[in-house]
């Protein structure tokens, strides 16, 4: 009886970590991790920025090939460079939320900080550009009952990812994180990139051109999901 309480025990915690861990488990809070499609289209996403120096090259990417990204933005770094997150906006990009100062410690917050953290990043963007953005994702891909009641409460879809780039690894090649995107594409797939590490403009072009030659259109977040991104 001991060792079935103990087994049930393990059982229980590894369920939960998982549950936390993987922004796909769809336990606490639905996520969504890719578009249902049989075409081959995928779509880009940024974490983080923006970033003063590598955002702008990011963006010039994406202009010259024409694409259309999603940018989840910290709140702290819109307050810094709201230029740029105009520019996203009149570039045709779509601007998300994740969260204000994606603080190692927010999977730990309170109901409380979890909303402030929300709110405050909101009210960046909204400072920014007018627009209130319906689209969140949690930092780290962390999820919670405390995140998953705030974000329900707040309306927000969440949108996860299909295909992990690991671009924040240090020590790992740009060749190495291109390979590894490239391998996994598949119709409907969500990229996670960051914009603000070092050569990401180069890293984009070079998926992007890689993508191309597989057979891949890069589409907006909108076309894969069919979603909303703004309350207004």
């Amino acid at each position: 009886m001991c060792w079935i309480i103990i087994t049930s025990v393990i059982s229980l915690t590894l369920f939960l970590i998982w549950a936390s861990a993987d922004i796909g488990s769809n336990v606490y809070l639905k996520t969504l991790c890719k578009g249902k499609t049989t075409k081959k289209v995928v779509t880009l996403t940024f974490d983080d920025g923006p970033d003063k120096e590598m955002t702008p090259r990011v963006l010039d990417i994406l202009k010259e090939y024409n694409i259309k990204a999603t940018f989840f933005l910290i709140g702290k770094n819109v307050e810094k460079h709201p230029d740029i997150v105009k520019r996203m906006v009149a570039e045709g990009h779509i601007i998300a939320n994740h969260t204000h100062s994606h603080q190692g410690t927010f999977p730990m917050s309170s109901s409380k900080q979890v909303n402030n953290e929300l709110e405050n990043c909101d009210e960046a963007i909204r400072q920014a550009t007018g627009k209130s953005p319906k689209l969140f994702r949690p930092p780290f891909g962390v999820t919670n009952p405390i995140i998953g009641n705030a974000v329900r409460k707040r309306g927000y879809s969440t949108i996860g990812w299909s295909i992990r780039s690991l671009d924040t690894i240090k020590g790992r090649s740009r060749k190495e994180v291109r390979d590894k995107v490239v391998a996994k594409l598949h119709p409907g797939a969500i990229i996670l990139l960051h914009d603000r590490c070092e050569k990401a403009d180069e890293l984009l072009r070079e998926i992007i051109s890689a993508g191309k030659q597989n057979g891949y259109d890069f589409v907006s977040l909108k076309e894969i999901l069919n979603i909303k991104a703004y309350e207004n």
